[in-house]
């Protein structure tokens, strides 16, 4: 295990969670969390002097961090990113970020001062072919009534559609509904077909379901969030911490749990539960559903729905 500095500065003030349990945490963890990190770009949250102080994102990686933790360039435009993915580089129009490959890794990032864990829904060595698909439902203040029965809409839909999935209490306020897919769709077809099958789900879901993106506008609804399949998006990663005052854990459920596991449910005292449980999403990424089945069924919906497709502009909607 990494040694840690300042072990006893308290991260979580609220539970009294020091900086040496985060590590601790990381690195008992890690042989569940690794084969959700590993080989994909890391975007990291960190809190070093703890959630006493303003935290940050991380994407780049630092001088410091040690050679063990690869690197993996990506130009920040989307169409020069898509031709010229690389390792190295210096280039100013470039972020690089941190691929993971060993268990200890987690455990250094948490001596870093990182708590959340981020993750784009592909991998570095094919970063514009997802190899999952995420359905994020952000729902209304309030009970998780709602929530729950979005994530069975949006499972049924799925299925209805060519698509096994679980769903992954989040450690916030909702829920993902996740699907292990073939790396065979392009970023940008998928994150069109995701963007029409929410609109699909809006549609016919009204009342319960939006795609609107201004909170002000949802009402009771829950939104159904498809930008998380966007080139370069991230979601939290399974098993990471939440930078929340409980040190709450985003964790894969199985269905048959949901109605008894809010999405809040884990916290970081919970290892061992969590290390005994099974691991519903390396499960399904065991044997994952045809992509190509999922994007021609959902286009022959769209069209067939009558809906228009727009174009999403986060700043005009």
């Amino acid at each position: 295990m990494v040694k840690v500095s300042n072990p006893d500065r308290v991260v979580f003030p609220e539970i009294r969670r020091t900086k040496g349990d985060v590590v601790a945490y990381y690195d008992r963890i890690a042989p569940r969390a690794l084969p959700h990190v590993s080989g994909r770009p890391l975007s990291i949250r960190r809190y070093p002097k703890g959630l006493a102080a303003a935290g940050f994102f991380q994407k780049n990686v630092p001088p410091h961090y040690p050679e063990s933790i690869e690197r993996l360039a990506v130009p920040r435009s989307r169409a020069a990113s898509k031709k010229h993915p690389s390792k190295g580089g210096k280039d100013q129009d470039v972020t690089v970020y941190p691929v993971l490959r060993d268990a200890e890794h987690l455990a250094y990032l948490a001596n870093q001062g990182a708590i959340e864990l981020h993750v784009p829904t592909s991998r570095a060595a094919d970063l514009f072919h997802p190899d999952r698909l995420v359905i994020d439902l952000d729902p209304p203040p309030g009970p998780f009534a709602r929530v729950r029965r979005a994530a069975y809409i949006v499972r049924d839909a799925l299925g209805e559609h060519g698509l096994a999935s679980v769903p992954i209490a989040t450690g916030s306020k909702g829920y993902h509904v996740v699907s292990a897919i073939r790396p065979s769709a392009s970023t940008e077809t998928l994150a069109v077909t995701v963007q029409k099958f929410a609109a699909l789900l809006a549609a016919k879901h009204g009342e319960e379901l939006t795609t609107v993106f201004r909170i002000a506008a949802r009402g009771e609804r829950v939104f159904v969030d498809w930008l998380r399949n966007n080139p370069i998006a991230t979601v939290i990663a399974p098993y990471s911490l939440r930078a929340r005052a409980r040190a709450t854990v985003a964790a894969p459920l199985r269905w048959t749990e949901m109605e008894t596991t809010d999405p809040d449910a884990f916290g970081i005292g919970d290892v061992d539960r969590l290390l005994d449980r099974p691991d519903s999403l390396a499960e399904l990424a065991s044997a994952p559903s045809d992509t190509e089945r999922f994007v021609d069924a959902v286009d022959a919906a769209f069209e067939a729905s009558g809906l228009v497709f727009e174009t999403f502009d986060r700043f005009r909607s």
